[in-house]
């Protein structure tokens, strides 16, 4: 233990900054510790309606009631490529951090044929390079990612969904990390198929997922040439969705959990809660570059996490490890091989206030300082503090 500072993961709350999961709030924790009740009730199925009705405005999406269903963020990612790809179906998949290639894995064990538009990480999707090759082939369907939770890079969904549009060619975008923190415009951008989960910015447990489906989506998910498909058969999904009911056995108990988070967010209000994300992602990378971090993407950010590289001297996985067994603050390092010794990850999703970033920036300080770094904590306070005074 470093003399300097005379506490340990022990002595401090335990803090989980990850981008992803996310810290669940309290009053979610308490909705998820509630009696368990019929899962086709009346008193279940008002809460599941109205769960779908908050959802919509989150998506930007005023036609059909989104899909729940229990899964993780990969399972909902699934869920799409199995309905809108299909054996020897051609797929586009526009990748620029570590989810395209989940796309390309999910899409080739389906038996789609993949094609990709590749970025370097921290770079913006190649909106050009999508044009040519959707000129170039016809494809099913082409995937995106709204928020790149690997980089930080927040994807042009307005300007790509465009280019789509201009095709017969479907548009599903992972959302996994940007819904509810980062704005969606379903409708208007033009995407078909939107899949997220709960634990990010909707501030629940992992378990839970979510579709929602265009009417274009929707002509082409019902062909028999998609799939192969069972569980996540959204034509299984569409007319109990419609009733406002469940498919399968309900999670209750994570739907109770996300009603509560939803009724959290029209509290704050959706266009608060996105300013919020931005102004603390803001606030906690102006801090740390005043600290002598520097922002690792190089294309717009993404409101629900920063994504640092460390100063020269300062190793990311020492760094990582003493911010946990120091100050029992934990964030995420990066699964990128070359980038492993000088890249960190910080959460700005969900249930965050200004004090947590301020928070993050005195720890991140204190454990740069136990390295032998010479970061300045006045000054990367005061830079964090001028953006959240607004």
């Amino acid at each position: 233990m470093n003399s300097r500072l005379p506490i340990s993961g022990d002595a401090v709350p335990y803090r989980l900054r990850l981008p992803g999961p996310t810290a669940v709030p309290e009053r979610v924790l308490r909705a998820l510790a509630r009696p368990m009740i019929a899962h086709r009730g009346p008193e279940f199925l008002e809460r599941f309606r109205d769960i779908q009705a908050r959802l919509k405005p989150i998506l930007g999406r005023t036609g059909a009631e989104p899909h729940l269903f229990a899964a993780t963020g990969i399972g909902a990612m699934e869920s799409a490529v199995v309905n809108v790809a299909g054996p020897g179906k051609r797929v586009l998949i526009a990748t620029n951090g570590q989810w395209g290639p989940v796309f390309r894995r999910l899409a080739e064990a389906v038996g789609a044929e993949v094609d990709e538009v590749v970025t370097a990480p921290g770079e913006a999707v190649d909106l050009e390079g999508v044009e040519r090759a959707l000129k170039a082939k016809q494809y099913a369907a082409v995937f995106g990612v709204h928020s790149e939770s690997s980089t930080g890079v927040l994807t042009d969904l307005k300007a790509l969904g465009a280019i789509v549009a201009r095709t017969p060619a479907l548009f599903a975008v992972d959302s996994v990390s940007g819904l509810a923190g980062a704005e969606m415009k379903q409708d208007d951008w033009q995407v078909d198929v939107v899949v997220s989960a709960s634990q990010k910015a909707l501030m629940c447990p992992p378990g839970l997922a979510l579709a929602s489906v265009s009417d274009k989506a929707w002509d082409v998910i019902q062909r028999d040439d998609r799939g192969p498909r069972s569980y996540f058969d959204y034509r299984r999904f569409h007319p109990n969705s419609e009733k406002g009911e469940p498919t399968y056995t309900a999670p209750v108990s994570m739907l109770t959990a996300l009603h509560e988070s939803l009724m959290m967010i029209g509290e704050e209000g959706l266009d608060a809660t996105l300013a919020r994300h931005r102004r603390l992602s803001t606030a906690l990378t102006a801090g740390a570059v005043a600290m002598g971090f520097t922002l690792f993407p190089k294309a717009p950010t993404s409101p629900t996490l920063v994504v640092l590289e460390t100063p020269d001297g300062i190793d990311a996985i020492a760094l990582i490890d003493r911010l946990a067994d120091g100050y029992n603050t934990i964030i995420a390092g990066t699964r990128f091989e070359n980038l492993k010794h000088r890249m960190i990850r910080i959460g700005t999703m969900g249930a965050v206030s200004d004090g947590d970033v301020l928070t993050d920036l005195h720890h991140l300080a204190g454990a740069t300082r136990d390295l032998g770094g010479r970061p300045d904590e006045t000054a990367g306070l005061a830079a964090a503090a001028e953006v959240l005074a607004g």
